[in-house]
C-alpha cells in the first residue's frame, strides 16, 4: 500500500504529523519527507505541524549520519548548514568494485562524483601512441567532478588499482536541490574544483588535448545537428567562432536552459563556417560536440571535433590570426 493511499488527503494533520515522526524514527526518511509533502498539501496552514515534522526528520537524519564519512570529508561537510550535510549524504550511493575495473572511461561521459573511502584509483591519459600514467589517488580523494559540473567528455580515464570502496553522487540525484537545497549544488561545486586533483595532474604532464594549435578566426559558424543515420535534421544553432585548428572548432552560443545544452553533448552536426566578403563557405565539415563551456547569462562556448583533419595548405588559407595562437 502506498504512502498516499495509506493516509489520504482526509487524514487529520495531527495523524500525518504522528506518522511522519514514525517513520523517521524508524529511519525511512523518504517516505517521511513523502508523507509530509502531503501533510503540506492537505493541511498548508498547519505551520506549526509542517516545521515542527520538518525539524524532526532532520534530526533524526542527523542523528543516523556516518561518524566515519563525516571525518573524512570533514572540509566539505564543515561549509554545509544541518539540512544541506543530510541532503547530500543521503543522496550518496555506496558501491565496493575490484581491482582492474574502470570507473570511467577517456572520451566517454560520466554523470558521477565520485568519493573515494578506500583503495587506489589510478588515473591514465591516452594518447595516439600509448597509455601515460597521470596519477594514482586513494582514500579522500574525489573523481569525475569535471563532467559531474561541467559539459564534457572525460578527460582520462580510471581504473582500480586495488579493490576500492567510494560513495557517488549521480547528477539525476541532485538535480532537485536548486528547489529544495539553493546553494548546496555551488557550495560542492566550489569544492570539487578546490579539491580536485585530475585536471591539474594533466596539465602538469603537458598533455595537450587538442592535437593542434588553435588561432582565432573571425567567422561565422552554422551547426546543423544530425539523427543517428548522420542526416541533417531541422535543427540548428549560429554562433561566431572563437578558434580553429586543423582538428576542431570553438564557437560561440546561446541557450537559457543548462539541460537543453548538455543534450548536446556527443552530437553530430554538419558545420558551416562563412567570413564577410566571401560568398562560398570557408568551411564546411561534420563533427562531433565534445564539450561545452558555461560563461555568463546563457553563454556557452562549443568545441567540436571535426571528423576529417583539415589540410595543411588549405588551412594556411584560412584569415585567421596567425601571430596569436590560443593557449588554453
Amino acid at each position: 500500500m502506498t504512502t498516499e493511499n495509506a493516509w489520504g488527503p482526509d487524514s487529520s494533520g495531527d495523524a500525518l504529523a504522528q506518522r511522519i515522526r514514525s517513520l523517521a524514527a524508524a529511519g525511512a526518511f523518504a517516505e517521511a519527507d513523502a508523507l509530509r509533502e502531503q501533510l503540506l498539501r492537505a493541511h498548508p496552514g498547519a505551520i506549526n505541524l509542517i516545521v515542527s515534522t520538518g525539524e524532526y526528520i532532520e534530526e533524526e537524519k542527523t542523528k543516523r549520519l556516518d561518524s566515519e564519512h563525516l571525518a573524512l570529508w570533514q572540509d566539505l561537510y564543515d561549509e554545509l548548514s544541518e539540512e544541506e550535510t543530510n541532503t547530500l549524504y543521503y543522496r550518496l550511493k555506496q558501491d565496493r568494485i575490484p581491482s582492474g575495473k574502470v570507473i570511467f572511461f577517456q572520451g566517454k561521459p560520466n554523470n558521477r562524483l565520485f568519493f573515494v573511502e578506500e583503495g587506489e584509483v589510478t588515473l591514465f591519459f591516452r594518447t595516439a601512441a600509448k597509455n601515460v600514467a597521470l596519477a594514482t589517488v586513494g582514500r579522500g580523494s574525489i573523481l569525475g567532478e569535471d563532467t559531474f559540473f561541467g559539459i564534457s567528455f572525460c578527460t582520462f580515464s580510471a581504473v582500480t588499482r586495488s579493490e576500492v570502496s567510494f560513495r557517488h553522487l549521480s547528477r539525476t540525484d541532485s538535480a532537485g536541490w536548486p528547489d529544495d537545497q539553493p546553494g548546496l549544488f555551488d557550495k560542492l561545486r566550489d569544492w570539487s574544483h578546490r579539491v580536485g586533483r585530475a585536471e591539474e595532474a594533466v596539465k602538469q604532464k603537458n598533455l595537450e588535448r587538442r592535437t593542434h594549435p588553435r588561432y582565432p578566426l573571425t567567422a561565422l559558424a552554422t551547426a546543423v545537428i544530425l539523427d543517428r543515420d548522420g542526416r541533417a535534421t531541422s535543427s540548428y544553432f549560429k554562433g561566431a567562432v572563437v578558434d580553429l585548428s586543423r582538428s576542431g572548432i570553438c564557437f560561440s552560443m546561446k541557450c537559457s536552459k543548462k539541460e537543453t545544452a548538455r543534450a548536446l553533448l556527443g552530437r553530430q552536426v554538419q558545420i558551416s563556417l562563412t567570413v564577410e566578403g566571401r560568398q562560398e563557405p570557408l568551411l564546411q565539415e561534420r563533427g562531433t560536440i565534445v564539450k561545452l563551456s558555461f560563461l555568463l547569462h546563457n553563454d556557452y562556448h562549443v568545441h567540436v571535433k571535426l571528423a576529417t583533419t583539415i589540410d595543411q595548405k588549405v588551412f594556411k588559407t584560412f584569415p585567421c590570426s596567425w601571430s596569436e595562437p590560443v593557449d588554453r
